[in-house]
């Protein structure tokens, strides 16, 4: 691998511009990097997440997710290097799907709470809305009809549906994380403010 990161101050970002993986230089606002920085953000929430849960099975799931999320913001950073597949849909479905069936049926919207660790999974799951809303911004950006047309699967097919995927995962994992310290999810009472 060598000494890719041998120089972390470059300085050459002190005019509001920074480089692609690809060499390509843009603003610091372009929706390339702003997809990249919500990414990032979302992986480090994750990493908070992995830190606090205290299931297994979280941790080793969103273990996976942030090598995940690296690939995406090396696709998005290499545009043509198509990291993320369907095998990695189907990876956080399935996870998706054995979580879920250790949960009682919900009745009620439920608020972002009850143990720590299901707290931060809210915020990672929020994160990774907005994740998705930035991608979904560049693809509109960056793609043409002709473009989309040469290709089985358009650029980005699978970040934008494994993001979807994933924050309904990281809801899941909020309420594994409640139910493994054996405390309730707490629901949503309309009106309770006013009662």
């Amino acid at each position: 691998m060598g000494h890719r990161l041998s120089r972390i101050v470059t300085k050459t970002g002190d005019r509001g511009q920074t480089s692609l993986g690809s060499g390509v230089r843009v603003d610091k606002d372009a929706p390339a990097i702003e997809a990249l920085g919500t990414i990032d953000e979302l992986n480090s929430w994750i990493g908070v997440l992995i830190t606090l849960a205290n299931s297994p099975e979280v941790r080793e799931t969103f273990e996976l997710v942030q090598h995940d999320l690296f690939d995406l913001g090396a696709q998005v950073s290499v545009p043509g290097t198509p990291l993320l597949s369907s095998e990695h849909l189907l990876r956080i479905e399935s996870a998706f799907a054995q979580m879920n069936t250790k949960l009682g049926m919900l009745k009620e919207f439920i608020l972002p709470g009850g143990e720590r660790s299901s707290a931060f999974a809210h915020v990672a799951r929020t994160v990774c809305r907005r994740a998705e809303r930035r991608l979904f911004t560049l693809c509109e950006v960056t793609s043409s009809p002709a473009e989309d047309a040469n290709h089985d699967v358009p650029p980005h097919a699978y970040g934008l549906a494994y993001l979807n995927r994933l924050s309904d995962l990281l809801f899941v994992a909020s309420r594994i994380e409640n139910k493994f310290a054996d405390r309730p999810d707490i629901l949503w009472q309309k009106g309770k403010s006013l009662s």
